[in-house]
């Protein structure tokens, strides 16, 4: 419950950081209860696992309700700016008053608090540490994996539909998984789809995702009815052998929906299996009425124990030391109720404790404290035990719809917008983040996506089991609102303490009443009509086209509609004064510049996104009253050109800016002030200036999009060319698609940003730098559309660091690779896609010796895999997607194919 006292604080404390020019003749008072507040918190950290006590949750409860008076406090006193010089008097000596009431009731309750034996904590945020894993699999279940492997690979045509049914947390994905990546799977079945059923769920969204797996189109080309996509789906089932995993279907509604578009009835011919997760035992029983049904069977002592040393046991633990563990676990394994995902919950906690001791203290408290054996009592247990800092990053993982990939980089900068991170050490906020991440994923309580640049992960998630734990904690503490109809607003709305809303579902702006809220999140349509809106937009271009008046009516039609956008967002702009957060890109909106007149009045704002929406004019000025902001995401639409006022400049507090990628031909703006801007994206030389980018010290990433010329930037030939980007800490540039880029400008970028680490190029250059021009610390390349005329496999295989590469589109136009003997030593991934022309490869000896996973996708020229690759004893993944029949024949019938087969999976290679 102390969760919300902790945030609360750090915004208080912000706040009174942040604005010193309003707090003249009241500093003083502010200051006290600061300190007064800042104690408390430090007797808070001190109750951990302690906190489900009735007396303690009676004092925290105490506790959340003067912290909430403290925040009112200074919000009423913030609104003062607006009233005339006597109504501001009588504020700030009833905010005196207010003050020192605060400060004696939060004396009160640490007094109170040292009574039951609370001790105040001087210590600090827990030893972060290193992701050595983060995936822990199921151990054990051969059976059951060979046993549905097994029934899948059978013609029967009733064997159409399998379906696995358990308990929450019985590990049915899990099993899902292992046999769906089986390797005779892969190599049995040329199309592989997984697709997670959210919900609320659409079957439209459900055949889509099936299709996007099965890669029977791109996201591009989806626009088709219902009935359209069903019979697409449905007759390219039936005329290829793919494998469609539905995991966690919950209801026989969902299944009879999505059912039309499967070819499962018998009198069909089709090989293509489906194969279900589900928790509702009617359910499978009724898919598999032309199926099979496969019943999760309770894990045994053995499996359960091997679970759990996998993930608990130190790789220093032995002799007497490992022993005690193992006596401690098989008594902790009791209340798992052999449920894999209990076990695991329990192993992440274990994991983070690394003497006996803990572990006895552990066991005690869930003898004390644990009246229930089941997973739910077991994850809160995890929750609780959770140190206070994480807790706040956790909860607001529940904001996020259920199955959404969540962007580790976004979700960075929502917390620094929220003041749940803290740089109090001098490390990087970035660096923070990922500790907090890799902490949670320890624990096993967040998922990770799979390590891409640098082996870092950029996405994450929450397991069901887990999101509905993070729900319901979140409730209790009231963190967050996700409103499913507007019916339950007022009532839920009626508490002063919730201060973030998230909108999943469509639900009127106007239904929103709670004044001090300061996050606004939307994941869906912020009006309901946004189709029509579309089809108008594209009806008026036809008719314009065709030069026939009637684009007339049709556009008034447009602006009728858009009018009732401008009526929403004058609500929102007018009425939630206190936004720290603004998150609109799910929320559909087309607008017209002006629409945004009064977004200045949000002067509080720390992160404000309009990636996605459509505007088709210049945006207000009013947007550099923002001074406050730290991330503008201005990514919109990319089919109507804006024009950016000159205001940016005026956010010198921003650290995270994202710019169009087409503006209009008036943009020029000025960011010569932007000293800490860490990641600046869409940067061009047209609508911006190059010298500005030596004034950004701090810049971490640079993207530059479409214009970058010598004429914008000119590089002379003497000893002391300019240096365009100052900044040491540049890890990452990436240069897309710029018009007639000079290559020695290119060259010259590149070779002067001496720390970069990873470098992306989409652009066409012909022929390549030599190895001394890159700098020496890369460990990712990513090129596509270089249209390179020369191979460049021998310059690439000089660079001594480069971990990750990828080759795709057009990025190498020649018909053979040649990777040299002691070329790339320290490559660890290699993804090839695309590359149309290269028909020939060739892999000498002792090159790559440490690749570890290789991709091969779209490359339908190539004839044969390098005989090379064979010797390559570290390779663990060898990824055959979107290639052609007759290559995987050719391949399985090699003579070398039994020396790789083993890491072999093929996908949809049709």
């Amino acid at each position: 419950m102390a969760v919300s006292v902790f945030s609360v604080i750090r915004k208080i404390e912000d706040l009174l950081m942040e604005e010193p020019e309003v707090l003249k003749g009241i500093r003083e008072d502010f200051d006290r209860m600061g300190s007064a507040l800042r104690s408390m918190k430090s007797f808070l950290i001190g109750i951990g696992l302690r906190e489900n006590k009735f007396t303690i949750r009676f004092w925290v409860a105490e506790i959340k309700d003067v912290v909430y008076d403290a925040e009112d406090v200074i919000h009423t006193f913030l609104r003062k700016t607006t009233v005339c010089f006597l109504e501001e008097r009588w504020i700030i000596r009833k905010t005196k008053s207010k003050i020192s009431e605060i400060i004696d009731k939060i004396t009160y309750l640490t007094r109170k608090l040292e009574e039951i034996g609370v001790e105040e904590s001087i210590g600090g945020e827990s030893q972060r540490q290193q992701l050595s894993h983060y995936y822990h699999p199921i151990v054990g279940m051969d059976d059951q994996i060979a046993d549905l492997v097994s029934t899948l690979l059978q013609d029967y045509r009733d064997f159409r539909v399998i379906s696995i049914c358990g308990m929450v947390g019985s590990g049915k994905t899990t099993l899902a998984k292992a046999v769906y990546n089986h390797k005779q799977v892969r190599y049995n079945f040329v199309g592989h789809a997984w697709v997670y059923v959210s919900y609320p769920w659409k079957r439209n969204k459900i055949w889509e995702d099936i299709c996007y797996g099965l890669g029977i189109f791109g996201v591009k080309d989806s626009k088709y009815s219902d009935e359209e996509l069903a019979k697409k789906l449905y007759k390219f089932l039936k005329d290829n052998t793919c494998i469609v995993v539905l995991d966690d279907i919950r209801t026989v509604e969902v299944w009879d929906s999505i059912k039309p578009a499967f070819p499962v009835n018998c009198e069909t011919q089709s090989l293509s299996k489906i194969l279900i997760t589900s928790s509702n035992w009617e359910l499978s029983a009724h898919a598999a009425r032309v199926g099979y049904l496969y019943d999760m069977k309770m894990l045994t002592y053995k499996q359960s124990i091997n679970i759990l040393r996998n993930i608990a046991f130190s790789e220093t633990d032995s002799g007497e030391q490992y022993s005690a563990k193992k006596k401690l676990a098989v008594e902790i394994l009791g209340y798992c109720c052999r449920l894999p995902s209990a076990i695991v919950v329990m192993g992440g906690i274990l994991a983070t404790k690394r003497s006996t001791e803990e572990w006895e203290m552990l066991l005690n408290h869930v003898k004390s404290n644990l009246s229930s054996i089941s997973l739910p009592a077991i994850l809160a247990l995890a929750y609780d035990d959770l140190p206070y800092h994480l807790k706040p990053c956790f909860l607001y993982l529940n904001q996020f719809p259920e199955g959404y990939m969540i962007s580790i980089g976004k979700l960075i900068q929502l917390w620094v917008a929220e003041g749940i991170l803290s740089n109090d050490k001098g490390e990087s906020i970035e660096d923070i983040a990922e500790s907090y991440i890799i902490e949670l994923a320890k624990r096993c309580m967040v998922q990770v996506g799979e390590g891409e640049v640098n082996m870092k992960f950029k996405t994450c998630y929450l397991h069901d089991v887990y999101r509905d734990l993070c729900l319901s904690k979140a409730s209790q503490e009231e963190f967050a609102l996700i409103p499913e109809n507007p019916f339950s607003l007022p009532y839920m709305m009626v508490s002063r303490r919730v201060r973030r809303v998230a909108m999943h579902e469509y639900i009127p702006i106007q239904s929103l009443r709670n004044l001090k809220l300061t996050s606004l999140l939307f994941f869906n349509k912020l009006y309901p009509e946004e189709p029509s809106i579309s089809i108008s937009l594209q009806e008026t271009a036809e008719i314009y086209l065709r030069e026939d008046k009637r684009w007339i009516s049709t556009l008034w039609i447009l602006f009728k509609l858009m009018w009732r956008f401008r009526r929403i967002l004058n609500y929102l702009f007018n009425n939630f004064k206190l936004l720290r957060i603004l998150d609109l890109e799910g929320a559909e909106i087309y607008m017209e510049g002006e629409f945004l007149r009064d977004i200045g009045k949000l002067i509080r704002l720390r992160y404000l996104s309009l990636k996605g929406t459509t505007c088709f004019s210049k945006l207000s000025r009013s947007i550099g009253n923002l001074k406050r902001l730290q991330t503008l995401d201005l990514r919109m639409n990319e089919e109507f050109p804006v024009q950016i006022p000159n205001v940016i400049c005026k956010m010198e507090m921003l650290m995270y800016l994202y710019l169009p990628m087409v503006c209009d031909s008036k943009t020029k703006l000025r960011l010569n002030t932007l000293r800490n801007l860490r990641t600046l994206e869409n940067f061009n030389s047209k609508n911006c200036y190059v010298e500005d980018l030596g004034c950004m010290t701090n810049l971490m990433e640079l993207g530059i999009t479409r214009f970058f010329c010598r004429d914008d930037c000119e590089v002379n030939s003497g000893s002391n060319p300019p240096v365009i980007i100052a900044s040491e800490h540049l890890r990452s540039l990436s240069v897309s698609r710029p018009e007639n880029i000079d290559f020695n400008l290119l060259a010259y970028l590149i070779s002067t940003c001496v720390h970069v680490s990873e470098l992306s190029l989409t652009c066409s250059i012909g022929e390549f730098l030599p190895a001394c021009q890159f700098p020496y610390q890369i460990t990712f390349m990513s090129l596509s559309e270089t249209e390179l005329r020369t191979d460049p496999m021998p310059t690439l295989g000089k660079l001594p660091n480069l971990k990750i590469l990828e080759l795709q589109k057009a990025a190498f136009i020649g018909e053979e690779f040649h990777c040299s003997t002691e070329g790339f030593p320290e490559l660890y991934s290699l993804k090839l896609s695309s590359i149309s022309t290269v028909k020939h490869w060739i892999v000498d000896n002792s090159s790559m010796p440490k690749l570890r996973h290789l991709d091969i996708i779209d490359c339908k020229s190539l004839e044969m895999l390098p005989v090379g690759l064979m010797f390559i004893t570290t390779l663990e993944e060898l990824k055959i997607e979107l290639m052609p029949k007759a290559f995987k024949d050719r391949l399985c019938e090699g003579d070398q194919f039994n020396k790789i087969k083993h890491v072999v999976i093929f996908q949809n290679c049709y």
